[in-house]
């Protein structure tokens, strides 16, 4: 009698243990489902042996991808947690590589936002990059420029991309963007190129009361409403500026060039006078500025009035001093850019350059 309750106690107990072997799995695929992982994925998660890392963690579709991959490396469980998936071929072999390199999970999420899959692939044969975060930490960071900003970089990580962006690593006039189309935040500088063919929207004659000598001289009309108000405050003022030169077209700036060229020779020009086609003037937006009781804009009273007050109407003083590592140019008290109202404030206040505005905001 004891042996046969003896019996029917051990089968209990081994027809529990099957009920659980049989719930257990049940309810762990139960809880994997629940994450929003997809059945045909439960399978590769508990053979791989990572249920309880997939039940411990939030739903991951780099997880996911990974456990159905023949690139999946058990080892990296924890960084495809936290890595955020991008749908690119071979995607797990490419964190994989990454990873070996010695890219952390931060770097590789910018790595994969930013960087186009040549760069990326780039990165395979090339030495570990340990601060690549601090040049890609910036909106204006361009993936195609990450080696140029390396070799540029010397403290300054957001100065080395935006110089290099603006093109500060290469040589003066050289692989130039060559522009056809007018827009009203048209950068023209040494890199960058204003065709034969590029004429200014909407050319309006300025006001004769505010140029000085006869010639007939004319700004875009968005630059011309915006320099009448300027000198129409200023009279407000007692100040009287007068537009001195504003548009010049391609073959009009040869001939100022060629002028200045056989009278001050190569140096002059190089720091003063632009080459044609690189000119502010023949955007229609820029122009020199005069004061009509003194010989040198400079020593007038209207040049501190400009200063302070020319971007209230959109302008600015576009070739500022201490800022011809920029530029290009030396510093010219007289030329002015319009570039909108909002622009000429941040510009103004930030004491920056046209040209870094422009790779920070609009060179998209």
């Amino acid at each position: 009698m004891k042996k046969k309750k003896k019996l029917k106690k051990i089968w209990i107990i081994i027809l529990v243990v099957l009920v659980l072997l049989l719930i257990y799995p049940t309810y762990l695929s139960c809880r994997i489902v629940a994450k929003d992982y997809k059945a045909s994925s439960i399978y590769n998660i508990v053979t791989k042996g990572i249920k309880d890392e997939v039940i411990a963690n939030e739903y991951s579709k780099t997880v996911e991808v990974a456990v159905n991959s023949k690139d999946f490396v058990k080892d990296n469980l924890d960084s495809y947690f936290k890595i955020n998936y991008v749908d690119k071929d071979s995607f797990i072999d490419r964190i994989n590589k990454l990873l070996k390199i010695g890219y952390s999970v931060d770097d590789i999420n910018l790595i994969n936002e930013k960087l186009s899959d040549e760069m990326v692939t780039s990165l395979y044969s090339h030495d570990f990059i340990s601060d690549i975060s601090s040049y890609m930490a910036f909106d204006f960071f361009k993936s195609d420029n990450l080696y140029r900003y390396i070799d540029y970089f010397y403290d300054d990580y957001k100065d080395a991309v935006v110089k290099v962006n603006i093109g500060l690593d290469k040589p003066l006039y050289e692989d130039v963007n060559v522009i056809d189309t007018f827009s009203e935040t048209v950068l023209a500088n040494k890199y960058n190129k204003l065709s034969e063919n590029f004429e200014p929207k909407n050319l309006t004659a300025i006001n004769s009361e505010f140029t000085k000598g006869t010639a007939t001289q004319y700004l875009s009309k968005v630059a011309n409403d915006a320099f009448l108000e300027l000198c129409q405050s200023a009279l407000n003022d007692n100040m009287h500026i007068l537009a001195n030169s504003a548009y010049r077209s391609y073959s009009d700036q040869q001939i100022v060039y060629d002028t200045y060229l056989n009278l001050y020779g190569q140096n002059y020009v190089d720091n003063y006078v632009a080459v044609p086609g690189y000119s502010e003037h023949q955007t229609g937006l820029a122009l020199d500025v005069a004061s009509r009781d003194y010989n040198t804009f400079k020593a007038s009273p209207e040049y501190k009035w400009m200063l302070e007050n020319a971007y209230k109407y959109g302008f600015i003083l576009r070739y500022q001093e201490e800022k011809q590592d920029i530029t290009g140019y030396k510093y010219e008290a007289w030329h002015y850019r319009y570039v909108g109202k909002e622009i000429a404030k941040y510009i103004k206040e930030n004491n920056i350059t046209y040209d870094e505005y422009y790779v920070m905001f609009l060179d998209k």
